[in-house]
């Protein structure tokens, strides 16, 4: 009986170690939406999206290394299915983000990645694995697909170029999917997949510095591309994804999902406040729907 009671105390986590887990998780959407406005206002300044792939690249990739050493995929079936992931959430996930990011404000991004990646993840669950969504996730689904026509609306109908950057964000989303329910249905870590998605990354780097030469180095503060090697490379490619991981360990995938709808949220007020982006009324709108809509659907009844 005493055992009983020791075990059960291993498995329920602490108040301590909840809040945490809970402030872990919160810091790891806030990471998230930052990459959205942060890589915006260095595009807008001084560097490109080629200039800042090459600084997330080369840091993400050199220290998840010694991960892919020590957790070698093995065989060439593990190898292809990485490759799978590593355009999934690599480089070109990564590219095209950026791309998005130069056309369409920060908030457009944050919105329609996070929200659109969920209904193309249970979309690709449908398919691939069989799986049907339950009655509250098909709600939160609809929601979102609302909301996204709200946040997207203005741009459709006034012209310009940000309808291409939302799409851009939209192919994104279709990718990040991919990753997501490709992770699940060949079983494999997340932590390992993601540092060989970075790895993979790496040939990019030399091709980069061929092409550019040290017209980064010249032309872009100093501070800023440090600031930007480590926010990229070490923050969002690591760090946010170590901090989720740790919260999914203790709070569980469930409770841990609904802290995603955070991640518009944090980017619309950063948008505002780095950028100067405020969103249209009806955006705002269609930015609430999406964020009910994901945490609608991230439950589990």
């Amino acid at each position: 009986m005493a055992a009983a009671g020791r075990r059960g105390l291993s498995v329920t986590p602490s108040r301590a170690r909840t809040a945490l887990a809970v402030g872990a998780a919160a810091l790891a959407m806030l990471i998230y939406a930052s990459q959205f406005v942060l890589s915006r206002w260095s595009m807008q300044r001084t560097l490109s999206l080629w200039d800042l792939a090459a600084l997330r690249f080369t840091v993400a990739g050199l220290l998840s290394l010694p991960v892919v050493i020590r957790h070698r995929p093995a065989g060439a079936v593990a190898w292809r299915r990485i490759a799978v992931l590593s355009i999934a959430a690599g480089a070109p996930y990564t590219l095209i983000m950026y791309a998005g990011l130069t056309l369409a404000p920060a908030a457009h991004g944050a919105v329609i990645i996070t929200g659109a990646a969920p209904l193309f993840a249970t979309l690709l669950a449908w398919l691939w694995l069989g799986e049907r969504p339950w009655p509250s996730k098909a709600l939160g689904l609809a929601l979102i697909v609302i909301g996204l026509t709200l946040v997207g609306w203005p741009e459709l109908r006034g012209g310009g170029s940000a309808w291409v950057g939302d799409a851009l964000f939209v192919v994104a989303a279709v990718l990040w999917a991919l990753f997501t329910v490709g992770v699940r249905r060949w079983r494999i870590d997340p932590l390992p997949a993601t540092a060989a998605v970075w790895v993979l990354a790496l040939p990019y780097v030399p091709v980069y510095a061929l092409l550019a030469g040290g017209r980064m180095l010249d032309t872009a503060p100093r501070g800023e591309v440090v600031f930007q090697a480590i926010f990229q490379g070490l923050g969002v490619a690591i760090i946010a994804l170590a901090l989720y991981a740790w919260a999914i360990r203790v709070l569980g995938d469930g409770l841990a999902s609904l802290f995603m709808p955070l991640v518009p949220v944090f980017a619309v007020l950063l948008g505002v406040v780095v950028l100067g982006e405020v969103p249209a009324a009806v955006q705002v709108v269609g930015i609430a729907a999406v964020t009910l809509g994901m945490g609608r659907a991230a439950r589990r009844a």
